[in-house]
């Protein structure tokens, strides 16, 4: 039996060699198994070498090390990454997520300087979530919101404000001196422009918002003067009119910017008004309304002017409101049977 665990602790000794050759030559794979095989061996053929399976453990380790580091030399950063976070020996663990940390934060400053800063910020959030307490978790930390500004500009012209502001609202947020200071000079062009692209999409309410923001934080900018003028700039005001029996009626529409109401359910409009005309279709356009309002809808019939008067308030039924930026859709006006 001495003989049978003097054999057993040579064979463990001779596959401990072949592990370690097979690790210089860069087969981490091949090695890694042997380890594995003797962290495995027990019994009593193997007492006289007790101490090979924490060994093997910790040269196993040690190739896992070397693995993740080939991996990181030849740009292949998340397996790299993966091999890392699989060290688990407590006396391995900080050595691996320095080395873990380092990479990922090498690899955001080779992505900063091909603009890739997406790509450069899920790194940083890499390190800032899998390695914190180290060095470079500190530089991520303080780089993070400084590479956000910079994906914020591309954002900008390439036609993406609205996420724009969203990530500056974010830096902002982080409490960075020299990452704030950059924000800020970009809000203003930031906020202008999600508010155009904001209308182009007819996404007029969070338009209202970008813009008004705009105007109230950076007030002497050209950007505010420019937002300032898209804020009162006068919007089209649109509607059908149809009769009683849903035929489409057409002739001169009105829009009055007073009304009053006078003694024996009679009232008055007065001017300035603003004119258009019910096509064949019913279908009228005031194409510049100034914001404000209400303003009184009126149609032509019978040589007078009328509007639709709400019996229960004696109030005009079809009182227009007119916000910043918002089109007015009347939909259909229903002339009353006199008409």
């Amino acid at each position: 039996m001495a003989g049978v665990a003097l054999g057993a602790a040579g064979s463990t000794a001779a596959a401990a060699s072949t592990a370690a050759q097979l690790e210089a030559a860069g087969d981490f794979a091949s090695a890694i198994a042997i380890d594995q095989v003797i962290e495995g061996r027990t019994g009593p053929f193997f007492i006289l070498d007790a101490s090979a399976a924490s060994t093997a453990s910790e040269a196993e380790e040690q190739t896992l090390l070397a693995w993740a580091k080939a991996l990181g030399r030849e740009g292949r950063v998340d397996e790299a990454v993966v091999l890392y976070r699989s060290v688990s020996v407590p006396s391995f663990r900080p050595r691996a997520t320095a080395a873990l940390a380092s990479l990922l934060y090498a690899s955001s400053m080779s992505d900063v300087a091909h603009a890739a800063y997406p790509a450069a910020i899920t790194r940083l959030e890499q390190i800032i979530a899998l390695a914190p307490g180290t060095a470079s978790g500190s530089l991520a930390q303080r780089q993070l919101p400084i590479e956000q500004t910079g994906e914020a500009r591309v954002l900008i012209a390439s036609g993406r404000a609205p996420d724009a502001v969203a990530l500056l609202d974010q830096v902002v947020g982080e409490g960075s001196t020299a990452a704030t200071a950059t924000a800020a000079s970009l809000y203003p062009a930031a906020l202008l422009i999600a508010g155009q692209e904001e209308i182009a999409q007819r996404s007029y309410r969070e338009a209202v918002v970008d813009l008004q923001r705009l105007v109230a934080r950076y007030p002497g900018t050209s950007q505010a003067l420019q937002a300032q003028a898209m804020l009162a700039a006068p919007v089209a005001v649109a509607g059908t009119l149809v009769a009683r029996s849903g035929a489409p009626a057409s002739g001169p529409v009105r829009l009055s910017t007073n009304y009053k109401a006078e003694p024996g359910g009679t009232y008055k409009t007065t001017g300035p008004f603003i004119l258009s005309d019910a096509d064949s279709s019913g279908d009228f356009t005031f194409g510049s309304v100034p914001v404000g309002g209400p303003y009184v809808l009126e149609f032509f019939a019978g040589g007078n002017w009328t509007t639709l008067i709400d019996p229960t308030t004696g109030q005009p039924s079809h009182p227009v409101k007119v916000t910043a930026l918002v089109p007015v859709d009347l939909t259909f006006v229903v002339l009353p049977p006199s008409s």
